[in-house]
């Protein structure tokens, strides 16, 4: 398959002034602190580094890997602390890391960019790879009881009082699972900015049924609540 990148460069220069600011990270930190703090830790789908940069304040070093060229150069032009190197690769692939970490992590359903439950599994094993025994995984993958709806709602328009303006997103679901938003962000007196994410919309049953195939052991499941987006997971290498 394609291994396709969703975040270009037009998303990547406007991300932290237009779309960041709208997912503020200290919840996500500190679900985080318990496994990060002290550790070799690594971040799948880093992006600009919104998570990345406050989670290096307590972690020993942060790897963060995204696919994306222009978000991680976006991320490069930042004051990156010494311990955070940025990495480009592709979870969908073998990971470029030979050393294993203490932890990894993953925020704002990145790892549901995949066309498959069983590309899923193969992308957790690829993580699974890289940790070391009683190493954690945390992630978030997308709600069903968030996305399932705005699926029949079809288009949905929003204000964003942080930026001015208003966020459009327009959803289809495949047979297969397969969900396609494009979203379209105006702010006032800016050009519009669009762009189209591709994710595997599963119930969390099946997220932890691909994560137990890989080889994890779940420890324990945030589910969404209220209009939140994401259910938040949490796994450890058990050898």
């Amino acid at each position: 398959m394609t291994h396709d990148v969703q975040y270009g460069t037009a998303v990547a220069s406007v991300y932290d002034s237009l779309i960041a600011p709208a997912m503020p990270t200290e919840e996500a930190v500190d679900r985080l602190r318990p496994y990060v703090t002290d550790a070799r830790v690594l971040e799948i789908g880093v992006g600009t580094g919104r998570v990345a940069l406050p989670v290096a304040g307590i972690a020993r070093e942060v790897t963060g890997m995204d696919n994306s060229p222009a978000m991680l150069d976006e991320f490069r032009r930042k004051d990156v602390p010494e311990n955070v190197t940025p990495v480009e690769g592709d979870f969908r692939r073998p990971l470029p890391f030979d050393s294993p970490f203490d932890a990894a992590y993953s925020t704002m359903g990145s790892l549901a960019c995949v066309r498959s439950r069983e590309e899923l599994t193969t992308a957790f094993e690829h993580i699974f790879q890289v940790l070391a025994p009683g190493g954690s995984l945390s992630l978030e993958y997308y709600s069903t009881s968030a996305y399932r709806p705005l699926v029949e709602q079809h288009t949905l328009t929003v204000p964003m009082p942080h930026h001015g303006g208003t966020t459009t997103f327009t959803v289809v679901l495949d047979e297969a699972d397969v969900l396609t938003m494009d979203t379209r962000v105006d702010k006032d007196g800016e050009p519009p900015v669009e762009f189209s994410e591709r994710i595997l919309l599963i119930e969390r049953e099946e997220v932890e049924a691909c994560l137990v195939e890989a080889g994890f052991t779940i420890d324990r499941v945030y589910p969404a609540e209220g209009l939140q987006p994401y259910d938040w997971y949490v796994a450890h290498r058990a050898d």
